[in-house]
């Protein structure tokens, strides 16, 4: 995928740079040329910053950064610097809106609907009224099911995609203005998914905010699952029916998620983790450990 956006200069914030920022990152896994925010709350993932130059960093006051980090990024400071980057990105987001607005989209012979630059590997089948947006990737082997949507994404090959699925959706972050008014973070990430993955009947599965939402290979996800913006589920993961994994997760591999459990937002399951049926999550979870209840906690086996 290759959305263009409008370039802006630093240098009409800062006049000491002279770069253009094109596009939006997250402070965890920065790209130059991008804009990003960082809080006080996440201030040690400035360390990802090493190395990297023409960044646009609107950052929290009191946050001591590294000349050599300043020396080549643009930082621009605030109380609110998630506020700050917000009115920054919806300049972009408005951009690409009126991209996508612009472009147009045809309704197939076979009854479903097709973007623009969209490309299908060999031996896909897409059923009646499904909808593939504008600049999708997807591998050969796809099976795309009825009503299913699917925008802002990279697909592999050998993807199962079952009914009325929704892959590409825009993440659900708020920030309060000046007056305390809610104000939505801008999506303007994407969703990228290996091979063989397969995704239930209504399933959610939400872009990134600033950088991807990254599915592994092999994930297998039930029915009525959600998942939020900015994920990572490594391979060989299996979420079952009404499972809910908030925005920032990390999911390690093989780990599996029992039924209507519920995940809170930026915390990780490590490799071969057990969350068990309506478990509620709220701390990270090591790997190999099973925990159930809410809130989860770690089960240990009666050896009595």
């Amino acid at each position: 995928m290759g959305e263009k956006f409008v370039e802006y200069n630093v240098r009409e914030l800062d006049n000491r740079y002279n770069f253009t920022v094109g596009g939006v990152s997250y402070i965890g896994n920065p790209r130059a040329h991008t804009a990003m925010y960082v809080t006080k709350k996440v201030a040690h993932l400035l360390e990802n910053m090493k190395g990297l130059a023409c960044c646009l960093v609107f950052a929290e006051e009191g946050i001591v950064v590294a000349p050599a980090f300043r020396e080549k990024n643009c930082f621009m400071f605030s109380d609110n610097p998630q506020l700050a980057y917000v009115r920054f990105a919806e300049q972009l987001a408005r951009q690409r809106e009126r991209e996508e607005r612009s472009k147009k989209y045809i309704r197939t012979e076979e009854g479903y609907y097709l973007g623009e630059n969209v490309r299908i590997g060999e031996n896909a089948h897409i059923e009646p009224t499904a909808l593939i947006g504008h600049d999708v990737v997807i591998g050969k082997n796809a099976f795309i099911g009825a009503g299913a949507v699917i925008k802002n994404a990279v697909i592999g090959d050998d993807f199962v995609c079952n009914a009325h699925a929704v892959i590409g959706s825009p993440g659900f972050t708020m920030c309060e203005d000046e007056e305390g008014n809610k104000l939505r973070i801008p999506s303007m990430g994407r969703v990228v998914i290996g091979n063989f993955v397969e995704v239930g009947v209504g399933d959610n599965i939400s872009v990134g905010s600033s950088g991807d939402t990254v599915i592994g290979d092999y994930v297998k996800l039930d029915v009525l699952i959600h998942i939020g913006h900015d994920v990572h589920i490594q391979k060989n993961a299996e979420l079952t029916a009404g499972a809910i994994v908030g925005g920032f997760d990390q999911i390690g591999e093989r780990a599996y998620c029992g039924l209507n459990a519920a995940i809170r937002n930026r915390v990780s399951v490590g490799a071969d983790g057990f969350i068990g049926m309506g478990a509620v999550v709220t701390k990270s979870v090591e790997p190999g450990v099973t925990v159930v209840g809410n809130p989860a906690k770690k089960y240990e086996r009666n050896k009595s």
